[in-house]
Formats: structure tokens, sequence, C-alpha cells
């Protein structure tokens, strides 16, 4: 058993969060049936919810991943840095879905949901494993999320605290 360095709270059990990346494969399979989508990732935080939804899904996908950021440890930079962005050609006039771990500023999002509009896609659909309640009043783009949390610090489940906690397979709070 890992000994946290932190005080963490069970927020989300991994059969609950289990069920609800179910119920979204469900949905998107029925969706996109007979169809070839684009499944992009953020990176890193995502990478467990995207890895669990791909496994689910029967349709032809094709995969890439971005990687850019707002924060330094808790603390938003409120500036967003691309360090890899996405092959076009999965992207220009194609049904493109992108998976994120969380909105919290829905800084990082608006600056990638406008990156990708650029790209030209025939659809463009952001679903979140997690909604912070309260804190992207500013955030004006469609999206759909799996759960809805409360306004704390959140890890496991892909989500971490200076590097640590990502790999677990349930999701906290930090109450410390």
């Amino acid at each position: 058993m890992m000994k946290f360095r932190h005080n963490l709270k069970i927020l989300l059990t991994k059969e609950e969060i289990q069920a609800r990346i179910k119920a979204l494969a469900d949905q998107l399979n029925a969706q996109y049936k007979d169809k070839e989508l684009s499944v992009l990732v953020i990176m890193n935080g995502g990478v467990l919810f995207y890895a669990d939804l791909l496994k689910q899904l029967d349709m032809r996908i094709r995969v890439d991943a971005i990687c850019a950021a707002s924060y330094v440890g808790q603390q938003s930079t409120r500036e967003i840095t691309f360090y890899k962005k996405v092959n076009k050609p999965i992207v220009t006039d194609h049904d493109v879905i992108v998976i994120e771990d969380i909105i919290d500023s829905g800084l990082t999002l608006t600056a990638i949901y406008d990156y990708l509009l650029s790209l030209k896609p025939k659809s463009l659909s952001l679903i979140t494993l997690l909604d912070k309640e309260g804190t992207h009043p500013d955030f004006q783009y469609p999206y759909q999320s799996l759960f809805n949390v409360p306004n704390k610090f959140i890890v496991g489940y892909g989500l971490e605290f200076d590097d640590n906690y990502r790999q677990l397979d349930q999701i906290y709070t930090v109450e410390d």
C-alpha cells in the first residue's frame, strides 16, 4: 500500500469512474457508428481516462496527443505553453474528440480549442472527466463532463500534485 505524503480523501472510486467511462463509450459508439473518429488526449493528466475509453470504442479511430499546460505546482501561470501539438491530417476535415482530465480555469482548454479550430475539423467535441465547480466562468466552448467536483485540489487517476499520485486508480481531494 502506498503511503501518501498528503492527507487524501476519496472523492470517486474506481468503480464509479469505470461505470461513467463505459456509459460514455456506449454513447460514442452509437453516435459515431460506421464513422472514423480522431481522439486526442491532453497530456499528461488525461492519459488514464483516454486509455480506458479507447479500449471500449468500436469504430475506426485515429489517435494523437497534445501537451500544453498553464500550471506550475498548484498555481495557474495564466499563460499557456504548448509542448506538443497534433498531427494536422487527423484533425482537418475529421470528427475530433478531445479528452481532458479536468476543467479548472479553462485557460488551457480555450487555447487548445482555438488551436484545433484553426485546423478546420469537421466537428470538434471536448470531453472532460472532471468539471471543477465555479472555476471557469469565462470558458465559452461546449463540453461534456463525466463528474462535477468541488473546488478543491484533486489528484489520482491521471491528476497529480508535484508529480505525485497520478498512478492512483481512484480520485481524491487533497485535504492539507
